[in-house]
């Protein structure tokens, strides 16, 4: 079975797409049936904008 995976996008205050993230993993359990049951989606999503935050201010930094 595939792993389920997850597309973020960061925009500003007015919607303008500032980065899109794509093909996040899914953190999920599989129950004895076959059936997915997603766990919390906030330590992927944590990390992922952690990991964009701090390219956006190197990125920032290198421009000056």
């Amino acid at each position: 079975m595939r792993t389920p995976t997850i597309s973020l996008r960061v925009t500003d205050r007015s919607g303008n797409i500032i980065a899109e993230i794509d093909d996040l993993p899914v953190p999920v359990d599989i129950t004895p049936d076959g059936h997915i049951i997603v766990k919390p989606l906030s330590p992927v999503i944590g990390r992922a904008l952690s990991a964009f935050a701090a390219t956006w201010t190197d990125c920032c930094e290198a421009s000056l």
